[in-house]
């Protein structure tokens, strides 16, 4: 009689499609940041620059789909390895993080993340902006980074110096390392608003005028974005951290190269004023909240 079925005793050409498959699979973003569910944020108290609205998904979403498989045994752990490998040499090894950007708050949500390791060759980061004339203007400030641009920047160094997972820990931190980092500025739908007018448009219909005040205000947004992350590249904080780093909005891309600045692991004192924390962060604590406490805290912000 012969043994219990389990997925060893399947030809490894079949099991090779079931790892591909794992592999090419996606989750589909929250559809708004009211319905995230469970989420994690940083418990810190009178945090002026706005560390604890960054609402990170729960740690064991980071792992990708393939993360049981990989604590099973050491042969389907490599037989994981090398499909991983596979994939990103077919790929181009592209992970995938959506961040929803509401005011100053951010939603990350990995849809994509082969199996986690020190280095990613390809990020695609989808920002989808939500509220833009209610809060665009939070992108620049007076005489500084706006208060949306520090919460990016904290989410960004969380992501290299903790990895995928964001949040510290002790028994499993891992820093990372990024080939090419591509960040798609999007509506709130994800998809890409036309900078270009249409033809024949009434510019005297107020439904007209509505949408190109709002096609300037993205625009803007991305004129912005590219401006701090060019600070961020020239200060070195990105060198041997991210090779290639790209702002998208449409047909247009602002491509940054950080290997032409020497590499630096602290930001300036001015920066440092402005709320920029840069490294690991051990003494990191977090506190769980869910989308009833999420709508709270937004309505309590705006």
């Amino acid at each position: 009689m012969s043994g219990r079925p389990s997925l060893l005793t399947l030809p490894r050409e079949i099991r090779d499609e079931i790892y591909t498959l794992l592999l090419n699979s996606s989750n589909v973003p929250p559809t708004s940041p009211e319905e995230t569910g469970l989420r994690y944020r940083e418990a810190v108290e009178d945090d002026i620059f706005s560390h604890r609205n960054v609402f990170y998904p729960p740690p064991t979403t980071w792992k990708g789909h393939t993360s049981a498989l990989l604590q099973c045994n050491r042969q389907l752990r490599q037989e994981i390895v090398d499909a991983t490998a596979s994939a990103c040499l077919q790929q181009g090894g592209t992970c995938k993080l959506d961040v929803m950007l509401k005011g100053c708050m951010l939603w990350p949500t990995w849809t994509k993340l082969l199996h986690p390791a020190g280095k990613m060759e390809h990020l695609e980061v989808n920002l989808r902006l939500f509220d833009v004339n209610g809060g665009g203007g939070l992108f620049w400030g007076c005489g500084g980074p706006g208060l949306t641009f520090v919460v990016l920047f904290r989410l960004l160094n969380r992501l290299l110096h903790h990895g995928p997972r964001f949040l510290y820990d002790e028994q499993d931190n891992q820093s990372l390392e990024i080939q090419t980092l591509t960040l798609n500025v999007l509506r709130a739908s994800g998809e890409v608003l036309d900078p270009n007018d249409r033809p024949f448009e009434d510019l005297e219909d107020p439904a007209v005028k509505r949408k190109r005040r709002l096609k300037q205000e993205y625009k803007r947004i991305y004129q912005h974005i590219c401006s701090s992350v060019s600070q961020v590249v020239r200060a070195g904080l990105l060198t041997d951290k991210i090779q290639t780093l790209e702002v998208c909005y449409g047909d247009a891309v602002k491509p940054f190269v950080t290997d032409h600045f020497a590499p630096r692991t602290t930001p300036s004192d001015e920066w440092e004023d402005w709320g920029f924390v840069w490294g690991v962060d051990e003494g990191m604590k977090v506190e769980k909240v869910d989308s009833p406490a999420i709508r709270n805290a937004f309505i309590a912000a705006t």
